[in-house]
């Protein structure tokens, strides 16, 4: 059972679901693996950068890139959760 904290979290989060009209539970947890799918890859991307500057070997990001989706190009850089996370609602949408 999950309790203290980690529930409030859980609860806000559902909270925030709920009132963009995300109603449906296979949706929420649709999004919110994309979302900590997304996390997980900025923080391996950042690590290996980190280690890569440590040990002196170069790198390049996987997020480098220009990424083509369709007829539209997005920078790559835009597709970190470290500078996702901060767009607003519609630059999100528009992004993914």
């Amino acid at each position: 059972m999950i309790t203290g904290e980690l529930k409030n979290k859980i609860d806000s989060i559902w909270e925030i679901f709920w009132t963009g009209g995300l109603t449906n539970p296979l949706d929420v947890i649709e999004q919110m693996t994309y979302m900590m799918f997304i996390h997980d890859l900025d923080d391996s991307d950042n690590l290996r950068a980190k280690e890569a500057a440590m040990l002196g070997l170069p790198y390049q990001s996987i997020f480098a890139e220009e990424v083509r989706i369709g007829d539209r190009t997005i920078a790559g850089n835009q597709l970190k959760w470290s500078i996702f996370h901060d767009f607003p609602a519609a630059k999100m949408y528009s992004v993914v």
